[in-house]
């Protein structure tokens, strides 16, 4: 089969190679993908960032895809040939509350596991979600890790609903599943970026209102402004030393922050005096259980949601994509298609 095969660590170990397709064992699925999402943590994996240690080479990497099954392993049940779906970006994690080692060993392309950027994947038969029809696979490529990540923060850590205010950081994967899902909640949506084109943009799937942090460097004050003092019930932080002081002072008392990047450094110095004295909540999301896969993928489609692709792009192309996601430069995601 093709894939985009990681030898070494670096890009110049990274690209397209014939490999033997992997076959089921017994409790798992054959996939044939039909699509992946290119992720920042897929660049972490490629640049060694992420789970250094022990990482398996050659690695597939590739977090998030669809594809269809097209083996059953020896004892699988309830799934049959030519359903569509998604594998859950970490394996295993069925239940609310995974095992540590599930979270340690279990996630897609990289440290130890292959992931979606081959033409097959075996995967356990447990840790698979049918795709949402009205999806294209482009599409529903995103939900495993993107879109389930976003239905976390807004519905299980914020409980977001009626009339709550929600700031969401930036116009990429996560943020624009995020806005989408908080506004079918019925949440007011503040939406911050340095773009204008894309704040536009994002007013256009829904935001109510918008800052240009380029303009607007304090731009914690004006979320306090446009919450008569208040600040948001839930603030989505990328992860940056800079954006979570700021996150701090524009969420409410008894709100929540959840940071689903890791984008500066990893000691991000959070005020503790404040946060306690506030009664803050500071989450980490990093996509979730089968539960919530399932629920999210529910949500899309009773909603017909669909999430925002900038641009799809070939196998052959997946490197220079990959080479690209620290630049975030889209609207959205950028997607890997098989049959291009």
């Amino acid at each position: 089969m093709k894939a985009l095969l990681l030898s070494g660590t670096g890009f110049e170990h990274f690209g397209l190679a014939e490999c033997e397709a992997p076959r089921p064992q017994a409790g798992e699925v054959l996939l044939r993908m039909r699509a992946a999402g290119i992720t920042l943590r897929d660049y972490k994996v490629v640049t060694g960032a992420y789970g250094a240690d022990g990482q398996t080479r050659p690695l597939i990497p590739g977090g998030e895809g669809v594809g269809e099954i097209v083996e059953l392993g020896e004892g699988v049940r309830g799934l049959e040939i030519g359903q569509r779906v998604s594998p859950l970006f970490v394996q295993g994690w069925v239940d609310v509350h995974p095992r540590r080692e599930t979270i340690a060993g279990g996630t897609l392309g990289g440290p130890l596991l292959h992931g979606c950027y081959g033409q097959y994947l075996a995967v356990r038969a447990d840790s698979v979600v049918e795709a949402p029809e009205h999806l294209s696979d482009a599409e529903a490529a995103t939900l495993p890790f993107a879109g389930v990540a976003a239905w976390r923060t807004i519905h299980e850590q914020g409980a977001i609903g009626h009339g709550d205010t929600v700031v969401i950081q930036g116009t990429g994967g996560i943020p624009l599943f995020a806005l989408q899902f908080a506004k079918r909640a019925g949440a007011r949506v503040i939406v911050t970026s340095k773009s204008d084109d894309k704040l536009e943009r994002a007013r256009q799937l829904g935001a109510d209102h918008v800052i240009n942090y380029a303009n607007t460097p304090d731009w914690a004050q004006a979320v306090l402004d446009l919450t008569n003092g208040e600040g948001a019930h839930l603030v989505l932080d990328p992860g940056g030393s800079a954006t979570i002081a700021q996150s701090v002072r524009a969420v409410r008392p008894c709100g929540a922050i959840s940071v689903f990047n890791a984008l500066g450094a990893a000691d991000i110095g959070v005020n503790l005096p404040y946060l306690l004295g506030h009664n803050l909540r500071v989450h980490g999301v990093n996509a979730g259980s089968r539960i919530a896969h399932r629920k999210a993928a529910l949500a899309m489609s009773a909603g017909k949601l669909k999430p925002v692709i900038e641009n799809i792009v070939s196998l052959a192309e997946g490197p220079q994509a990959v080479a690209h996601a620290p630049k975030a430069e889209q609207f959205g995601k950028v997607c890997l298609q098989f049959d291009l």
